[in-house]
């Protein structure tokens, strides 16, 4: 048996005391918990039904198209000072199942080998019910998280590259919304893949607007405002021109009104916009939303004359179809978007 020496037995009962003294030390109760772990909301923000915003600059509108070029509504893109908002709107009996969307550097947006995009890789992307009956639908973006590519074109020298395809479908009785054939829909107006004959996947490019320059806000007054209405404040400030066609008051209103004739239509419509342009806007120009739509009825009108209008006379080469189409357009653009400052009982009829 061997004894320890007191000073060992002191060291070693000293020692255990210390463990025993730390070991049942505890937290504060008043010390604050560890902070959660945190989490990254997807920055492609899914919005049912978009609040009204206030764009920066002119939003960009352009057509949703199905394969066979059939128009079923539109995209609209826009920003403010910190999203990027890409729009669908549908139209008639068409309605939306799944959304995807990119915008971003042309050169990052997901393809295949073959060049072809790869949708189902989009960072926007959100299942929607078709028995919804949805026909509106918004991605909301953040800015900051955006790659871009450069152009001195653009006022920002800011471009996107945007593709926005839609699963729709085509619905007659709301009772019944899970027949029909599902088909996809891109905004266009240009292939992405253009060396693909195959391919008919189509995209944009967007401009991003300059919120630092105040944005002017321009309104339109109606055809019947311009053409049938005794209000003196609806005098005409010029005449309407389209290429060598002009028309002076008194000879617009004597086409009125329009009845069955389209190309009247085409004339009055067109007219509005360009008399509320100079009369009403200060000359500041038609906003870029739906200026396309006034070119392509200018092109037409500038082919005409008085009597053509008159008698609904045109070329055996216009394209019917696609003057049509930008005449109901500006008429619904005028309702959404009518000045106020002046009744105008006509704003949102005829058209």
């Amino acid at each position: 048996m061997y004894l320890i020496q007191p000073w060992k037995r002191f060291a070693v009962l000293s020692l255990l005391l210390l463990i025993g003294i730390f070991s049942c030390k505890k937290r504060p109760l008043d010390a604050p918990p560890g902070d959660p772990p945190t989490e990254t909301p997807n920055v492609y923000e899914s919005i049912l039904n978009l609040p009204a915003v206030s764009f920066c600059g002119s939003a960009l509108t352009s057509t949703l198209k199905i394969k066979d070029g059939t128009d079923i509504g539109t995209v609209t893109v826009g920003n403010d000072a910190v999203y990027l908002y890409l729009t669908y709107n549908l139209t008639g009996n068409w309605y939306i199942g799944d959304a995807h969307s990119y915008a971003g550097r042309e050169s990052l947006i997901p393809r295949n080998l073959d060049g072809n995009p790869v949708y189902l890789q989009f960072p926007g992307k959100q299942q929607l019910n078709y028995c919804n009956l949805r026909q509106t639908f918004t991605f909301r973006v953040l800015l900051s998280s955006l790659t871009i590519d450069n152009n001195a074109q653009c006022q920002t020298n800011v471009q996107y590259y945007i593709a926005m395809r839609a699963s729709v479908r085509q619905i007659n009785n709301a009772a019944d919304c899970v027949t029909g054939i599902e088909q996809p829909a891109w905004g266009a107006p240009f292939l992405i893949n253009p060396g693909n004959a195959n391919e008919w996947a189509t995209a944009l490019y967007y401009c991003k607007q300059d919120c630092t320059i105040p944005t002017i806000t321009w309104c339109a007054y109606s055809q019947g405002y311009w053409f049938s209405n005794p209000n003196p404040n609806a005098i005409w400030c010029q005449n309407v021109r389209f290429g060598n066609l002009e028309i002076s008051e008194q000879q617009g209103d004597s086409l009125w009104p329009p009845q069955n004739n389209w190309v009247r239509r085409a004339f009055f419509q067109a007219s509005a916009l360009q008399l509320s342009m100079a009369c009403a806007n200060s000359g500041n120009p038609i906003p870029t939303s739906i200026v396309n739509d006034y070119n392509r009825l200018e092109t037409f009108l500038s082919t005409l004359t008085h009597t053509d209008i008159q008698n609904g006379t045109f070329a055996a080469t216009t394209d019917t179809v696609g003057v049509r189409a930008a005449t109901g357009n500006i008429g619904k653009w005028i309702c959404n978007n009518h000045c106020t400052l002046n009744p105008d009982p006509t704003a949102c009829t005829d058209f």
